[in-house]
């Protein structure tokens, strides 16, 4: 595993050190490709100037806040489902439509309903991440089987019991494979979101930054996007390892 970051690391700084080289031959204008120094350099500048922590503080909230409503909720919607068997035939496919529509796909009708206000990339992240919580929680649960349902609640489990001791370590795996692919899912929804409609955060830095052509400012954006991302990405994956470890379904 040490072996396989190291390798990554390796061709990270590679393709770093690459598009630092290609954009020194002038192959294309560097207005329009520069070099990962230039970039660097305009992230420092946007840092200090306190413009990049101003709009991802808010980025970070909105995604943060949204995440975690709609994974939570989707969690707890997806457990209980899993547990009737009229609920789950009611819900299952109801969920399967709404896992189907990008969570993009939702900002015009909710710019009607809810308006330009904070409420609006929350609203848009949290369907980003509500459905496929429900789907990844209910795919899981229901692979328990009913037998062994049927045998907890022979051994005297209650019904909150069965939901904690047999559906959700059933469960556990694919909601936290689930978290992970959604963290990142959340951020780009969010972003694109600003991009169109409000008037701060990273979408919108992006986009002031495109509207000067500043190539350089908007690959700064996109570098810190992809960076939080990752770092979501890395504490889920630990936060699984833990957690399988934990629960014995890993060792």
């Amino acid at each position: 595993m040490r072996r396989l970051g190291v390798v990554s690391w390796i061709s990270i700084l590679a393709a770093l050190g690459a598009w630092e080289a290609v954009a020194r031959l002038n192959i294309v204008p560097t207005q329009l490709f520069p070099p990962l120094s230039k970039v660097l350099a305009a992230l420092v500048q946007m840092v200090l100037s306190g413009e990049l922590p101003r709009h991802y503080a808010r980025t970070l909230a909105r995604v943060v806040l949204g995440f975690s409503l709609g994974s939570t909720l989707g969690i707890a919607v997806g457990l209980a489902a899993a547990y009737r068997r009229l609920t789950y035939g009611t819900l299952y496919p109801l969920v399967a439509l709404l896992y189907a529509v990008p969570a993009v796909a939702w900002i015009p009708l909710f710019m009607l309903w809810i308006g330009l206000g904070e409420g609006l990339p929350v609203a848009v992240v949290f369907m980003c991440s509500f459905p496929p919580m429900v789907y990844s929680t209910l795919t899981g649960a229901r692979s328990a089987g009913e037998d062994l349902v049927r045998v907890a609640k022979t051994l005297g489990a209650d019904d909150l019991q069965v939901v904690t001791t047999v559906l959700l370590p059933q469960a556990l795996p694919h909601i936290l494979s689930g978290l992970k692919v959604e963290a990142g899912m959340a951020w780009r929804s969010c972003f694109v979101t600003e991009m169109v409609a409000m008037s701060s955060g990273l979408g919108l830095l992006a986009m002031e930054a495109q509207s000067i052509l500043r190539v350089d400012q908007i690959l700064a954006v996109v570098m810190v996007l992809a960076a939080s991302n990752y770092l979501f990405h890395w504490i889920f994956e630990r936060l699984e390892v833990s957690l399988l470890t934990k629960w014995g379904v890993m060792g």
